[in-house]
């Protein structure tokens, strides 16, 4: 264990199922080290980072720089867990997915779990400033959920479900007409039925795991950027985690969490843990539209996702939308990702103008291309593997965002209780996400329904 003092009381961390207290230097017993909690700087002050040696030494160690890695960086940091070292390949926000997410901010999904993580994340991006340091970029728009008539019924009870867990203002079924009553530039054919959430919309992706690590960097957490991690270590019988080796050298810790999406599961290869991430090429495109982002104006855009054209889309300031472009199911995990193609663009705009008619003349002014980790099911893995001390949040399938906030609560919790190790304190949020579910074929979770939900 790793011996913490919260509120004046000494709490451990169970790790390897033996009380520790380390000498500085020491992962595997020995001398006593108490691990003091880092000091929170200044608000918006960016603190020097600590360089990182062939001999350095982490409490933890949290890979990926992207808007998970970044905000379990930070809860690991908040509960004064020593010496936390976050590394990204790039530079924070800047590479994978979170740098290409149209950052959705919604509740409505097919499977409760997710329902109830993003219900629980939602205050957190409502008062952001309130908790944590910079701008997370959340804009209430609205949200829509569109379905044809075959999941009417469906959507109805996914949206009881939303409602259930967040609040009954939360969440409702309307129906076309209040849609357009709503959204004057909305065209609705075939839409039989429509989830609304009025508290939905969008925020930032970059800019909150920016937030995130800079919060974290102010409670005394490292951050390397450039840093690309090799493999994990564990003891020679394998049975525990001792540290990472990365383009910098090697970093000794007892606790090494992987949240590197694509790239994510690929450092733990070495210890046997097979993690069945693909990697997948997401794109985003934005338009200019006038008044796209004037809620109430006659063009205004919500936030939407729309089963029956299989697109997505939400406005991107007052003049501007984003919308999401569908592509390669699975390449090969790299480095070089290829543009968008004229027509995957030209496709997916016109999926978007079915619904918003102003938009298959709007003219485009930005695009973005990059690479997410899928899992079978669509689902993250979460939880602990292998040796003891190491830890996944990855393989979320473009769908991590609007979770970041519970699933970074959560997922600290365990760690701090000793999860990492012993599964005797499973937070019951996070069970249905272990990598286990895959074991001997299995399916993994199956959605309550088949419709869209992105």
């Amino acid at each position: 264990m790793v011996g913490q003092r919260r509120g004046g009381r000494r709490r451990t961390l169970l790790l390897g199922g033996a009380v520790r207290h380390r000498g500085r230097g020491d992962h595997s017993g020995g001398r006593t080290r108490r691990v003091r909690r880092g000091q929170p700087g200044r608000r918006g002050h960016r603190r020097r980072d600590r360089p990182v040696s062939r001999s350095a030494v982490a409490d933890a160690v949290v890979v990926g720089g992207g808007v998970i890695g970044t905000a379990l960086a930070y809860r690991l940091a908040e509960a004064g867990l020593g010496r936390v070292v976050l590394l990204e390949q790039a530079r924070v926000a800047a590479h994978g997915a979170t740098s290409r997410s149209g950052g959705l901010i919604r509740l409505h999904h097919t499977v409760h779990s997710d329902t109830v993580l993003t219900a629980r994340s939602l205050p957190v991006f409502e008062h952001w400033a309130d908790h944590i340091v910079g701008d997370c970029g959340y804009r209430r728009t609205g949200f829509l959920q569109l379905v044809g008539p075959q999941y009417a019924e469906a959507l109805a009870v996914n949206t009881a479900a939303a409602s259930a867990a967040a609040g009954p203002r939360r969440a409702e079924v309307i129906d076309p007409a209040e849609a357009r009553r709503l959204y004057p530039g909305l065209a609705l054919e075939g839409v039989a039925a429509i989830a609304f959430e009025p508290d939905g919309g969008y925020a930032d992706p970059a800019r909150t795991a920016t937030a995130w690590a800079a919060a974290a960097q102010q409670l005394g957490a490292s951050l390397h950027e450039g840093v690309r991690v090799h493999e994990v270590f564990a003891t020679d019988d394998g049975s525990r985690v001792t540290g990472v080796n990365t383009t910098i050298g090697r970093i000794a810790s007892p606790l090494v969490v992987l949240a590197g999406g694509a790239w994510g599961s690929a450092p733990a290869a070495g210890l046997g843990v097979q993690v069945p991430v693909t990697a997948r090429r997401i794109g985003l495109a934005q338009a200019y539209l006038p008044g796209a982002g004037r809620r109430g104006g006659p063009a205004s855009v919500p936030t939407c996702i729309d089963d029956t054209t299989g697109s997505y889309f939400r406005p991107d300031g007052t003049d501007r939308f984003f919308f999401g472009v569908p592509s390669n199911p699975d390449v090969t995990l790299g480095h070089d990702v290829a543009p968008l193609s004229s027509k995957e663009l030209s496709s997916a705009l016109a999926a978007i103008a079915h619904r918003v008619p102003a938009a298959a003349t709007a003219p485009l002014t930005g695009t973005r291309a990059g690479l997410d980790g899928y899992t079978p099911d669509k689902r993250p893995v979460i939880g602990p593997v292998g040796p003891d001390g190491l830890y996944l949040a990855l393989g979320f399938s473009g769908g991590g965002f609007k979770m970041s906030p519970a699933v970074a609560e959560l997922a600290a919790a365990e760690i701090l209780d000793g999860q990492a190790v012993t599964g005797k304190s499973e937070q019951p949020l996070l069970a249905p996400y272990r990598l286990g579910r895959f074991a001997n074929g299995g399916r993994g979770i199956v959605p309550e329904a088949p419709y869209a939900q992105m």
